[in-house]
């Protein structure tokens, strides 16, 4: 979920009392892994490092749901993670790559021995009789407008508390705020909040779904966009952009601007360009880091090397506009195109009244 949207008059916890056990799992027995006993809104996080105390502590709460972080299926056509071949990416890592949600891939370095381990202590969970399920935190902050914790742990202690999990220890370390955050996704699926990617054949992990809906007005214009649809895409940019006000309204101005600088671009008119990206900039300097679920820094860096392409092609330094640069502009949560136009769609003409 995007950062503004995470001030919420409503906390996600509520007044269910049903166990879920989050396990931020480790790759190997050396070293610890976080566990926490979410119940109700309050969590008891601590430290364990072997198999044995995972499924003791598991045994000894009998959650109604185990929530994971780690890997527990291999990519399909794999019988062991060591071997070598073509096959790295489930379908619920594809998922999460159309979602921009960034993840280190489950075949390279020590994701290998974490993959093997996760899908042991799933198998002996199971047999228990326990509902176990793949959960990944860090894309589940991200989601939830949380920082992960290699960048604020502070800042994400703080967050869990905010959306309602009690308990959490100032002690609390990086494994020990992990394995909440895995135990909140586990909440979430039961309470209906939180959906399934991919399929249980080829991997499947349980992600928060997004909690306040994008307008549909920008999910039409972003639709429009990613078909090349400039013209039309700016209409429905500039429909909200009229009911919007502050940082808001300086972004959908932004995204109305680069329409018109794609528009100016087929018609190679580069100063138009030019200008019309320069005032982007401006209005993306008016807004916080992250807007609508799209990061406005990275935005800015694309903007700008648009702009100096535009500047280099009136000065004849250039021969082509770099279309590759167009910004994939798809909000975290929200599924990317399928298809993917670059130049502006030859049917994209205004309407005329009458």
């Amino acid at each position: 979920m995007p950062k503004e949207q995470t001030q919420q008059s409503q906390p996600l916890i509520g007044s269910e009392s049903f166990p879920v056990v989050g396990i931020d799992l480790s790759a190997d027995e050396s070293r610890p892994s976080g566990i926490c006993l979410l119940k109700g809104r309050r969590a008891k996080t601590t430290l364990v490092r072997t198999d044995e105390e995972i499924v003791g502590a598991v045994r000894q709460w009998n959650p109604t749901l185990v929530a994971i972080d780690a890997p527990l299926t291999r990519p399909p056509g794999r019988r062991r993670m060591e071997e070598a071949g073509p096959y790295h990416l489930r379908s619920c890592d594809r998922a999460l790559l159309r979602r921009r949600i960034s993840f280190f891939p489950i075949t390279l370095g020590g994701m290998r021995k974490l993959t093997e381990r996760g899908i042991r202590l799933r198998r002996r969970l199971q047999r228990l009789g326990f509902h176990v399920i793949e959960v990944y935190p860090g894309g589940a902050q991200d989601l939830l407008g949380l920082p992960r914790k290699q960048k604020d742990l502070d800042g994400l202690r703080e967050g869990l508390r905010r959306i309602g999990i009690q308990g959490l220890s100032a002690k609390a370390n990086h494994d020990e705020l992990d394995a909440a955050t895995a135990a909140l996704v586990g909440y979430l699926f039961l309470s209906g909040k939180a959906k399934v990617l991919g399929s249980k054949r080829q991997g499947a992990i349980v992600m928060p779904s997004p909690q306040v809906a994008y307008p549909d007005l920008f999910v039409s214009g972003l639709k429009l966009y990613w078909s090349g649809y400039y013209w039309h895409s700016h209409e429905k940019f500039e429909e909200l952009w009229r009911e919007s006000q502050g940082a808001k309204a300086a972004f959908l101005k932004a995204l109305i601007q680069l329409n018109a600088a794609f528009i100016h671009a087929e018609r190679r008119e580069w100063r138009g360009v030019a200008n019309l990206l320069g005032r982007v900039a401006s209005y993306l300097s008016q807004c916080p880091d992250r807007m609508m679920g799209l990061s406005v820094r990275e935005l800015m860096k694309t903007v700008r090397r648009l702009r100096q392409a535009a500047e280099e092609l009136l000065m004849g330094k250039r021969k082509r506009f770099p279309w590759s640069l167009k910004p994939r502009l798809v909000p975290l949560g929200l599924l990317g195109p399928s298809g993917w136009r670059l130049r502006r769609a030859k049917d994209d003409l205004p309407r005329r009244n009458g």
